[in-house]
């Protein structure tokens, strides 16, 4: 497969820029001469997402309201990446901030788009194993999170059951403890 599939993208004009969302509506020219008028892109803050295991073996989860779904959701602890901060910086951050765990050894996973179609954030993966409880956590304004820990049985079950839905936890999850 030589051929190249690129789009060219030929106007770009902004439709949203928030802090939390920027949306473009880009025309674009696809290599048979095609133009798409109407193709929207959207970027989202890159984010960290830490599979953090304690010193027993057992994963640290989170438990909090998500208003995209409307509902409380299980999940891996997670967070964005503020400037300036790398990946692994930002995931001991999150997972202090959101937990109260930190220390153990700590390892970057993978690299991930968030959804490689028409989103341009990124998301990161890093593994942090040997971790203890240390102080106190500290929410953003806008997070109200209880953390609770798994075993990795339970987080299987949790997934096949439908209590775990986050399909990019769950692939990283899975990636993870397959390999």
């Amino acid at each position: 497969m030589n051929k190249n599939k690129a789009w060219r993208t030929v106007a770009s004009k902004p439709l949203l820029d928030s802090r939390w969302l920027r949306v473009n509506q880009e025309t674009c020219e696809l290599p048979n001469g095609k133009i798409i008028d109407d193709f929207y892109t959207l970027w989202q803050p890159d984010w960290v997402l830490i599979l953090a295991r304690d010193i027993e073996g057992k994963w640290i989860m989170t438990h909090q309201y998500r208003h995209g779904i409307h509902a409380e959701s299980l999940e891996f602890p997670a967070g964005i990446i503020d400037l300036g901060e790398t990946p692994l910086e930002a995931a001991q951050r999150e997972l202090q901030e959101e937990c109260a765990f930190a220390g153990g050894r700590w390892t970057f996973l993978r690299e991930f788009p968030m959804n490689p179609d028409r989103h341009r954030g990124r998301f990161f993966v890093v593994l942090a194993e040997g971790v203890t409880a240390n102080g106190k956590t500290k929410f953003d304004d806008t997070e109200d999170i209880d953390s609770l820990r798994l075993t990795t049985e339970e987080i299987e079950e949790k997934m096949r059951s439908g209590e775990i839905v986050h399909p990019h936890q769950i692939a990283a999850f899975l990636l993870y403890v397959r390999k």
